[in-house]
């Protein structure tokens, strides 16, 4: 069974990483690696975000940063695609939850 539950899951994987979303946002994600401009201003959200969540400071820089970042048309198809993919993930994470639930209850 064990063997099955892991070629099953290598299936899923599988199904994820060669959507289309999935690879768009591989390929976006590259593209955006070449652009030194946004990926420090990805940082820097990143840094104001994390501060934000440690100390409650920063609400407007983290605001301020988002802002610029969603002005960026390549940002924000990379966001649109990597929301897809998580909610491909999410769906897949709930139903092994449930069944994981319904096999031990």
């Amino acid at each position: 069974m064990e063997k099955l539950l892991d070629k099953k899951v290598l299936e899923v994987i599988s199904v994820i990483v060669n959507s289309k979303d999935y690879k768009r946002c591989v390929m976006i994600r590259e593209k955006m690696k070449t652009n030194k401009e946004l990926m420090k201003l990805i940082d820097d959200l990143k840094v104001a975000q994390q501060e934000y969540v440690k100390y409650q400071k920063n609400e407007d820089t983290v605001y301020e940063l988002t802002k610029k970042l969603e002005d960026i048309p390549i940002y924000v198809s990379y966001m649109n695609s990597l929301e897809k993919v998580n909610e491909m993930i999410s769906y897949v994470s709930d139903d092994l939850n449930e069944y994981f639930n319904k096999l031990v209850n």
